[in-house]
């Protein structure tokens, strides 16, 4: 920042976040001469900011309480963290009122070429859940971007952990976020069909500046990667659970399965690779219920039961 009160604005931020700093270091973070990082000192001094020196060769500059309250100056990874946090807290009870003022404050208060960054994250979709998945921010970004821009991407996807994913030209709609988990709901170019992508398998996005023919997408992009989670296995599960559907909502979350209210009782549908799991967690729920589908399932709730007893005779 050229102009004195850009400058002086930098000092802040720097004073911020390097408490104790000397008059040297804080010269050469500003590009000036020494003696003019003490003169501006001196000058935000005179503003109300109370800035403490310490003297002595370990001695320097510390930003304190005053009569003023210094800006908040944030960098562009800091600006992103907030607009994130912020997001996360639209879902909390208390919160979403403070969140979504505070999150637009900000957003107006930035410059424009990171606005675009706010915006774009606040345009994702949250679904409750737990058990939170690490996504890399600069494919969050991208992608966030690319979403709010209608902009075809080539990505880097892996179906599994350990494979090194291929390149895949894809069509976004929208972001959403389930269980602490980001996907993408896109279209891969040249398919009839959308699907879930889930962000922390995908390791490099680049915007192809166009945009690709896609059949219309999901109407509820959140409902559509729920159903996605809860169905997407080897083996689908049917049961008749014999409380009401309203009941058994409280128990079951959207993405592990989707409930079908039958007057007292519903039918809970899920999927699972691994029906031992299935009947672990049926179990697991402490209802009472019956298996429609598949008949192998109520082999394995026998043999759970028989361990059990056997284990525990």
């Amino acid at each position: 920042m050229s102009s004195p009160t850009g400058r002086r604005l930098q000092t802040l931020a720097i004073l911020q976040s390097n408490p104790g700093i000397s008059a040297g270091r804080l010269a050469e973070r500003l590009s000036v001469t020494e003696r003019t990082a003490r003169r501006d000192v001196e000058h935000l001094r005179e503003l109300g900011y109370r800035i403490d020196a310490e003297a002595g060769r370990f001695g320097g500059y510390t930003l304190s309480s005053g009569t003023a309250s210094p800006p908040l100056v944030l960098d562009a990874d800091e600006s992103l963290a907030v607009a994130l946090g912020l997001h996360s807290s639209v879902g909390v009870g208390g919160l979403a009122p403070a969140a979504v003022t505070a999150l637009a404050k900000l957003t107006e208060a930035m410059p424009a070429r990171l606005r675009g960054r706010f915006e774009a994250v606040a345009a994702a979709e949250t679904v409750d859940g737990d058990e939170a998945r690490s996504a890399d921010a600069g494919v969050l970004v991208a992608l966030a971007l690319a979403c709010r821009a209608g902009e075809g991407v080539r990505l880097r996807h892996r179906r599994r952990s350990d494979e090194p994913g291929r390149a895949r030209d894809v069509q976004p709609a929208q972001l959403v976020r389930s269980g602490g988990r980001w996907y993408l709901v896109g279209n891969e170019r040249g398919t009839d069909r959308w699907q879930a992508y889930a962000l922390d398998r995908i390791s490099e996005v680049r915007p192809l500046g166009t945009r690709f023919k896609a059949p219309p997408p999901p109407h509820d992009a959140a409902a559509f990667v729920a159903e996605g989670l809860a169905h997407g296995w080897r083996h689908s599960v049917r049961v008749r659970v014999y409380l009401s559907g309203d009941e058994v909502r409280k128990m079951v979350r959207p993405s592990v399965g989707s409930i079908t209210d039958e007057g007292d009782d519903c039918i809970l549908s899920l999927g699972a690779d691994d029906l031992d799991w299935a009947a672990r967690w049926l179990v697991y729920l402490n209802v009472d219920f019956d298996v429609l589908e598949p008949a192998e399932l109520i082999d394995r709730l026998h043999a759970l039961g028989t361990w059990v007893a056997a284990r525990y005779r």
